[in-house]
């Protein structure tokens, strides 16, 4: 086996996005008359673009999961426009190394919209060859199919490739794809031991990352010979 590639998560691996998308998210509740609260967001943390919008769909009155993810999107985009959030420390320098190694793809759970207008600002589309959201699977993480779907826009077996993740639902969904993962934990991931045992290695942030993708290309070239 040896890694020919490696695709990346969006949210929380690669740009620190999370108190963003809860303001939003909570902002959005709060039009609909529901106050938003951690315990929402935990229930939606790492869950697909139709469970979350449904979620939020369900305790706002009048609203369907199709226009709260439209106004969440919206929301995110402003954001983004306003420079209110951008890469995670390390982050341009992680992906730029995976580039140099092979081709980087994005498989994010997100909605197309705000993945492709995040990683334009973040100057992340420039290393990326494929990139899948959450608009372009009928079943999303953890199911496999997003990892599915990336290694066959590379042109790759999933085997030779490499997933960096940060959730819980992120790495089971690469794990099942049959990629090698690497694991940098959020706090909720972070605490799971079943799930972190999925993950080849881990890493504390992207450049701790930076230090372990060389090493697994490393090893894993040398199990394949």
């Amino acid at each position: 086996m040896t890694l020919l590639a490696t695709v990346f998560d969006l949210d929380e691996t690669l740009v620190d996005s999370a108190a963003t998308w809860q303001q939003v998210i909570g902002a959005v509740a709060a039009r609909h008359d529901y106050r938003w609260t951690s315990t929402d967001w935990t229930a939606i943390q790492g869950t697909s673009t139709a469970n979350w919008s449904a979620y939020l769909a369900e305790r706002c009155h009048g609203l369907t999961p199709e226009r709260a993810a439209s106004e969440c999107v919206d929301g995110m985009v402003d954001a983004i426009a306003r420079g209110t959030f951008g890469l995670l420390p390390g982050a341009a320098e992680l992906v730029a190394l995976a580039a140099e190694l092979g081709p980087v793809g994005l498989v994010s759970a997100s909605p197309r919209r705000y993945v492709r207008a995040a990683a334009s600002a973040s100057g992340l589309r420039r290393h990326v060859e494929a990139i899948v959201t959450g608009d372009d699977v009928t079943n999303g993480k953890p199911a496999p199919d997003p990892y599915l779907l990336a290694a066959r826009k590379l042109g790759l077996d999933p085997v030779n490739v490499l997933a960096v993740e940060d959730s819980a639902s992120g790495i089971r969904s690469a794990h099942a794809a049959g990629m090698t993962v690497l694991a940098i934990p959020n706090a909720t991931t972070a605490r799971d031991a079943d799930v972190l045992k999925l993950a080849a290695c881990t890493a504390s942030d992207a450049r701790v990352a930076a230090k372990e993708i060389c090493q697994l290309w490393v090893n894993v070239y040398a199990l394949s010979r």
